[in-house]
């Protein structure tokens, strides 16, 4: 029987959901008067300008790509982004200044990548990673803004990225990764040209960048060192010692220090919901909360003045959008509406549930079901996050609010090995524990068909990234449960993916998958191309030419295989994207594509 399209609002195509926009990253003028953010206004991320009190929109970048990073420089009237070229994730920094319109190119080097750390408080320099010496070390380098001329500041190999100097602008902060949930926070003097390891630890910990004290005697960040979750720490750089400061049954997930180091913000993340509470740096103890609905906050900053937060803020229902809160009033508000022609009441909220898998460990997962189902079980589409280091979260999805409008609906399991619920969770899908977390989608649709609103024998799978891989593994490995899959810049291989990948991502990324050395048989059984003949259903893969992480190859030998064994699969290459869709024509000309291969097998 075909199922019909929810009769809610039936008007809108799948392009009026896609062309919802968004708008993030805040960052405060230095005079505090005015907010510049990131938004796709445009079809792909540019810089936008707007007072702080509202008012008109300013567009400070016209470019085709899009726009990573930037900030404003502390005393001159410039700010500095950052911009690669059709998804390959070459990062180049370029100064824009504000008065001209003019663009300097800071860096010279299309093959390497680098990372903007911060300015100096002086606006003099800036800090930024660069693996220039060799393609895979990034190194630190300190830039005189005036000449432009570079100094190396630190290079003892692996991946190092960079979070800008101390106030008074004789330090640098620098984190180097062992993996991507173990690293090491360095703080090198520039005055001495020495270096200074603040966390000596033992056996595996995350620490994030520091958020100095003016006097730049100390700072706070965050850390999960001997302890489940990221929680809140001070160092003391005169003592050479830390302390816990706040400590959560959840991750702190967003830390910021206000300019005059009277006022910590600390985002909780509550099963994947944002609490924002403003705590008082000198007791520690909390002031009046910041009333928000429920939805997930990011992208923190404050004025440097002290007075005003900006944050990106979104919610299953409400796309990302900047908002304001002021010290003085204690009060919210949004200061950028990006445009939806769907309005608010069309969208639909989850329900999170707890389901018990192969070993009774409780699995977290938002289900969505559509308005209006008359009664029926309705098909349902699983979407599984990258990562996997990663999590899904009650955030704006263009796609899932579309598919839920059309009738399906849509679960996001945060399986085995995601982030937000402690380290010995993140831990339990690495190299040999796999196929664990794979089994955790089997008990999901062993929870899904024990529910009277959803058709398990009508279900697909749909990721991107390690989602991918998770979309591909499903298929290959648990062929009887799925009736279509769409894998997007996913992994089939993870001995060529691990060959192929960037090789200054590869260290990292063996941590996880396993060791090319030594984990053959652990990288070859994990790999779904290598269990190829057991998939049956049909299979729809995305790709970018020019992805540094998953390359191509993974989505050709996938599709090439599968058509060698006469099976169903279709594979649509973007020539200018790499890692995902970035690009606004290329998500509305890709996802009507899959929603009608959904439509095919799942609504027929």
């Amino acid at each position: 029987m075909k199922f019909r399209m929810n009769p809610i609002m039936a008007e809108y195509r799948i392009e009026d959901f896609l062309d919802i926009r968004r708008s993030f990253r805040p960052c405060f003028s230095p005079d505090g008067y005015s907010v510049a953010f990131l938004s796709d206004l445009s079809g792909v991320a540019q810089i936008y300008l707007v007072p702080r009190q509202g008012g008109d929109i300013k567009k400070l970048t016209s470019y085709s790509e899009p726009v990573a990073d930037f900030a404003f420089s502390p005393t001159n009237n410039e700010l500095l982004f950052a911009m690669a070229q059709g998804g390959n994730e070459r990062f180049q920094l370029y100064l824009l200044d504000l008065a001209s319109g003019e663009t300097e190119r800071l860096t010279n080097n299309d093959t390497a990548i680098y990372r903007f750390g911060g300015w100096s408080y002086d606006g003099k320099s800036i800090t930024y990673s660069s693996n220039v010496r060799n393609g895979t070390d990034f190194d630190v380098f300190v830039m005189d803004i005036a000449t432009k001329k570079p100094r190396c500041v630190f290079d003892q190999g692996g991946w190092c990225d960079t979070y800008g100097f101390s106030p008074d602008g004789s330090k640098v902060a620098i984190l180097k990764q062992h993996t991507f949930m173990h690293n090491d926070l360095f703080i090198f003097d520039l005055e001495t040209s020495t270096v200074d390891l603040a966390t000596p630890h033992a056996g595996e910990a995350m620490y994030g960048r520091p958020y100095w004290l003016p006097e730049s005697n100390g700072f706070f960040f965050l850390s999960n060192e001997e302890a489940e979750f990221l929680r809140v720490s001070f160092h003391d750089l005169t003592k050479k010692k830390t302390k816990i400061v706040l400590d959560f049954s959840w991750n702190v997930d967003r830390l910021s220090v206000s300019k005059d180091g009277q006022l910590l913000l600390a985002v909780i993340n509550e099963d994947g919901y944002s609490k924002p509470i403003p705590y008082d740096t000198r007791t520690l103890k909390p002031i009046s909360a910041i009333n928000l609905p429920a939805g997930v906050i990011s992208e923190i900053t404050w004025s440097n003045d002290s007075q005003y937060l900006a944050f990106s803020r979104e919610s299953e229902t409400a796309n990302a959008d900047v908002w304001i809160w002021s010290k003085s009033a204690n009060q919210s508000q949004k200061l950028v509406t990006s445009p939806s022609r769907v309005p608010r009441e069309t969208f639909v909220e989850s329900s999170l549930v707890y389901y018990p898998s192969f070993d009774r460990r409780e699995i977290p997962a938002f289900i969505y079901i559509p308005k209006d189902t008359q009664g029926k079980k309705v098909p349902a589409v699983i979407r599984i996050h990258g990562g996997p280091e990663s999590q899904s979260r009650p955030i704006f999805d263009p796609l899932i609010q579309y598919l839920l409008y059309r009738g399906y609906a849509v679960v996001l399991p945060n399986v085995r090995g995601s982030a937000g619920y402690g380290k010995a969770y993140l831990a339990l899908d690495d190299r040999e524990k796999r196929m664990d977390s794979i089994r955790d989608l089997e008990y999901l649709h062993q929870a899904l068909e024990a529910r009277d609103d959803i058709d398990s024998k009508k279900i697909a799978l749909l990721g991107g990234s390690y989602g991918g891989y998770m979309v591909l593994a499903g298929l290959a490995f648990l062929p009887d449960l799925w009736v279509a899959g769409v894998d997007i810049v996913g992994i089939a291989n993870l001995t060529t993916f691990l060959q192929n990948t960037s090789s200054w991502r590869r260290a990292l990324r063996e941590a996880e998958y396993g060791y090319l050395d030594r984990d053959q048989e652990i990288l070859r059984k994990f790999s779904p191309i290598n269990a190829i003949e057991y998939v049956k259903a049909p299979l729809f893969i995305i790709h970018g030419a020019n992805d540094p992480r998953a390359p191509l190859s993974e989505a050709e030998q996938m599709a090439g295989k599968l058509a060698s064994l006469g099976k169903e699969v279709q594979l649509l290459v973007y020539p200018d994207e790499g890692h995902g869709l970035e690009k606004l024509k290329n998500r509305i000309d890709a996802y009507p594509k899959v929603a009608a291969f959904l439509d095919k097998y799942l609504m027929n």
